[in-house]
């Protein structure tokens, strides 16, 4: 009985951290903080990415390389005495990118992606609120699926429980 309770507790664990490990895009290297301004920003629209590396960080230099499937732009920056170093360019091209920053040995301690829209940066809402156009800013996700994703496997373990139950009765 007990082997069975610990089956159906790692295969619930299972479910429940698989998707969110596969959502784990971006990456930070212990004792690593990174920020962008805006991960979905408009072609032209400037991009600040922030990198925190404490004071174990400061004064060294760190490299931020932004690939796409065909460009590469490289930018170099020292870290102020906190530790903290921050990029800001823009984008001439939609698509995905990838933005790393590595220290200064070359070892990745941040690794972000970005989505650029070739939509006019005058079609978004103006800094500091409002709504221009009627347009309002689409954020977080539909959680809905996942909820009643998660409601069928609670109905489907809970029946698999009670025939398991009536079958041992029998």
């Amino acid at each position: 009985m007990i082997r069975r309770i610990l089956l159906v507790t790692a295969a619930a664990a299972a479910v429940v951290l698989v998707p969110s490990v596969a959502m784990a895009a971006d990456y930070n290297a212990p004792g690593y903080s990174s920020s962008v301004s805006d991960s979905t920003p408009a072609v032209g629209h400037p991009i600040t990415v922030t990198v925190n590396g404490g004071l174990a960080n400061a004064g060294k230099m760190i490299t931020l390389v932004i690939t796409s499937d065909n460009s590469t732009m490289s930018l170099t920056r020292r870290a102020n005495a906190n530790g903290v170093v921050k990029f800001t360019f823009k984008l001439s091209a939609a698509g995905t990118y990838q933005v790393e920053a590595k220290n200064a040995a070359g070892a990745l301690v941040s690794s972000q992606t970005l989505s650029v829209s070739s939509q006019n940066a005058s079609a978004f809402p103006p800094a500091g609120g409002g709504n221009k156009g009627g347009m309002h800013p689409n954020t977080g996700f539909d959680g809905l699926p996942l909820a009643l994703g998660g409601g069928v496997l609670v109905l489907a373990g809970t029946g698999a429980v009670v025939v398991a139950k009536r079958r041992r009765s029998a």
